[in-house]
């Protein structure tokens, strides 16, 4: 029985990781993106006289969105700031213990992210929400959308997070 639930833990861990890293892909692409348009924008408006009309809009919206689909990865692998003053003075159930209690602060946190912009989310579809002014307007209601949806995964990413550091002790014998 328990090596089947490990089993199963396994598999609900490998779906995570493959869905965040594929998160993060998007993001470098969209990254990537956004470097060429400013290149051209900056190219267009230097070298013709002609910018790339909404360029302002879309990097606005872009930033917000890529760090987004980059924080369940970082989150899932651990790189994100701690101080060690604490967490290096207890042992090994200690240091369970408090990233146990870091991750169900975080996770209470993106719980909040989606259940407080899901409204916003709604009305953002229902009037079809545009930003920018003039010739181009760009939609609002996906990044919004992707708002929650991140923020539900971070919610899942932490929950799985709780769940390893509670029950595989042996994460914490390196560090």
């Amino acid at each position: 029985m328990a090596s089947s639930v490990a089993e199963t833990g396994s598999k609900i861990e490998l779906i995570v990781e493959k869905f965040v890293s594929a998160l993060n892909v998007i993001s470098a692409v969209w990254l990537l993106s956004i470097a060429l348009l400013i290149l051209a924008d900056v190219t267009g408006r230097e070298a013709f006289g002609a910018p790339i009309l909404g360029t302002n809009e879309i990097v606005t919206n872009s930033v917000l969105s890529i760090l987004l689909l980059q924080l369940p990865l970082s989150i899932l692998h651990r790189n994100s700031l701690r101080t060690t003053i604490l967490f290096d003075k207890v042992g090994v159930r200690g240091r369970s213990i408090i990233d146990a209690i870091s991750y169900s602060i975080a996770a209470l946190l993106f719980l909040a992210i989606a259940v407080g912009s899901w409204p916003n989310m709604i009305e953002a579809w229902e009037i079809l929400e545009q930003e920018g002014s003039g010739i181009i307007t760009i939609p609002v209601y996906p990044i919004r959308s992707l708002v929650v949806f991140v923020g539900a995964t971070g919610f899942i990413v932490c929950l799985l997070l709780i769940y390893n550091s509670l029950t595989r002790l042996e994460i914490y014998q390196d560090d």
